[in-house]
């Protein structure tokens, strides 16, 4: 075993310590996620059986005629099978831990999928935002979770969060990784957490309550105006403003859309009216390429959103100044 002030055997000259043992650290750490990464994706991969399809679907059927006025089939379905695999037929997810585990050699990994036998379901309020997590205040039990971040995508505080959570597999207390799909709510639906929190009245653990208050949860989101969307009315409001203003003269908005996104969450700018903000992005967009095509002027930019050219440029250059920062 090489001691971390023995010469690295690498050949640099330097001390263990000072040359390699960081990075064998890091590829160590990166095989075990990457382990921990395949056994989520070959669940999915794999289930449900054509067996167990039929007792799936009724749960679809069950839900959809009380959530699809607002939420598309494909979310109804995604949360209806987390019901199913977590709530229904746990059984289903605890096999596949325990064959798993059989064809494990690492005593990390081993460790962490026994750990892994119960889902937790969690809904709660992103609180700060890091690196690589981010830290969340769960609704009922005010418990604060460090939660693994699945890309770099912007996460503003204040916006609340749905998953079903595991141990992340880095041995510290609540730090947590979701087994699907982290689902993100605008903060506008605040109210309706804390509405449903008050639901909870400690006569039965948080984890039963949630099980048994599942489908609920969903419906209250949806009479309270949730439509399947991570940003807010406003922030949408900018979006299809935009997107519709290049797409009605034969423009690609798809590249725009990207950038836009990532500043209406990340730096939360305000306009009286959507349409500045709009309008704004799109001479950024043009200026810097995202979309093809015959140049507009500010003049036919400022016109078709009905904005003066100042408004116009406000945003342009906040743009401007966002992309210069994030470069």
């Amino acid at each position: 075993m090489i001691g971390r002030n023995d010469q690295c055997p690498c050949g640099s000259g330097k001390k263990y310590k000072k040359c390699c043992e960081g990075k064998t650290q890091t590829t160590v750490t990166s095989v075990f996620n990457e382990e921990i990464e395949a056994v989520l994706q070959n669940f999915y991969g794999a289930y449900p059986e054509r067996k167990d399809i039929r007792e799936y679907i009724e749960i679809v059927q069950d839900w959809k005629p009380k959530l699809q006025t607002h939420l598309q089939g494909e979310l109804i379905e995604a949360v209806a099978l987390d019901e199913f695999f977590f709530h229904v037929r746990p059984d289903i997810w605890t096999g596949y831990l325990k064959r798993t585990i059989k064809k494990m050699v690492r005593p990390t990994t081993i460790e962490l999928l026994s750990n892994w036998m119960q889902p937790e379901m969690f809904i709660g309020r992103v609180d700060a935002v890091e690196e690589r997590h981010f830290k969340a205040t769960h609704t009922l039990t005010k418990e604060s979770y460090m939660i693994r971040r699945e890309n770099n995508k912007p996460i503003p505080e204040g916006m609340h969060v749905f998953a079903f959570l595991l141990p992340d597999g880095s041995g510290q207390a609540m730090h947590m990784l979701a087994v699907s799909t982290l689902i993100f709510f605008p903060a506008e639906h605040a109210k309706v957490f804390d509405t449903f929190a008050k639901g909870y009245n400690n006569e039965q653990s948080v984890s039963e309550f949630l099980k048994l208050n599942h489908l609920n949860f969903w419906m209250q989101l949806v009479d309270g105006g949730y439509a399947g969307e991570e940003f807010t009315s406003f922030e949408t409001d900018v979006l299809e403003q935009a997107k519709n203003f290049l797409q009605e003269r034969g423009r690609d908005s798809e590249k725009l859309v990207i950038v836009l996104e990532d500043y209406l969450v990340e730096q939360q700018p305000t306009a009286r009216k959507a349409a500045a903000i709009a309008a704004g992005a799109i001479r950024f967009g043009q200026e810097r390429e995202l979309f093809e095509g015959k140049a507009f002027t500010v003049k036919e930019i400022a016109e078709g959103f009905g904005v003066s050219a100042s408004s116009l440029n406000k945003y342009y250059q906040d743009l401007l100044a966002y992309q210069a920062v994030t470069a």
